[in-house]
């Protein structure tokens, strides 16, 4: 498109802009291309007629652990100040510059239809970032219930804060909020550094000179206490039951 023209498009009310574009990701290969069809989809509007454009060299970003940068700068005639708003609110520019017209006049039913369409967009965004983030916590909320509950079953038969983050897949470092948590909710509790579940207790069994520890619930089979259990001569202990009757 020539000059004359371009000029006589900006007269009807169509406005020139400069505006560039940047896309950041990897593989190198998958930037490249997706700068290029983000410029495709813009040409798609017909209210947008992309005149040039000049792509920049993917190049890697320092300290990116591997990510890769390009950009595009466009020549555009976009239709009207609504589009053009439109165009900054979906396509994110990175920088944008109005070359013509050098004055822009908008009467009042036009800056007014204007503004209720930048509101609307707005609206629209807060709403999906609110929804976004209730569902979020959502999330956030249902893991946390789940790596509780990970660490209560894996307390039942491991105690040292390292073999219960192996049995759930988490480092003890990662999980000692967690563990801090369950033990002022009284579901967890900390021996030493050791966590047990709460309602279980350690049993000294002690027979002649072997001594045993086991862990198991509170109650009738375990109690807590140490349980002398004597040995019987012969190693036969004494009957119970009733008497014989002659």
């Amino acid at each position: 498109m020539d000059d004359k023209e371009i000029q006589k498009r900006v007269k009807a009310g169509e406005i020139l802009i400069q505006v560039s574009f940047e896309v950041v990701g990897n593989p190198k290969e998958h930037v490249e291309k997706t700068i290029v069809s983000f410029v495709d989809n813009i040409k798609k509007d017909q209210a947008i007629t992309v005149l040039s454009e000049e792509y920049g060299e993917a190049e890697e970003i320092q300290n990116s652990q591997g990510l890769w940068g390009t950009y595009v700068d466009c020549e555009m005639l976009v239709g009207s100040l609504d589009k053009l708003t439109w165009l900054c609110i979906n396509f994110m520019p990175a920088s944008i510059e109005i070359i013509a017209p050098e004055e822009i006049r908008l009467k009042e039913k036009d800056m007014t239809n204007w503004l209720n369409d930048l509101l609307a967009k707005l609206h629209e965004i807060s709403t999906t970032i609110r929804q976004s983030n209730i569902t979020d916590e959502l999330m956030i909320k249902n893991m946390n219930a789940l790596i509780q509950n990970a660490c209560i079953v894996a307390a039942e038969k491991y105690h040292k804060p390292e073999d219960i983050g192996n049995r759930v897949g988490i480092d003890a470092k990662t999980l000692q909020p967690f563990f801090d948590v369950l033990v002022k909710n009284n579901k967890l509790e900390k021996k030493g550094e050791d966590y047990y579940l709460k309602g279980h207790a350690e049993t000294r069994i002690e027979t002649g000179s072997d001594v045993k520890q086991i862990t198991g619930k509170a109650g009738k089979a375990a109690t807590g206490k140490a349980v002398k259990v004597k040995a019987q001569k012969g190693g036969k202990g004494k009957k119970h039951g009733a008497k014989k009757r002659s």
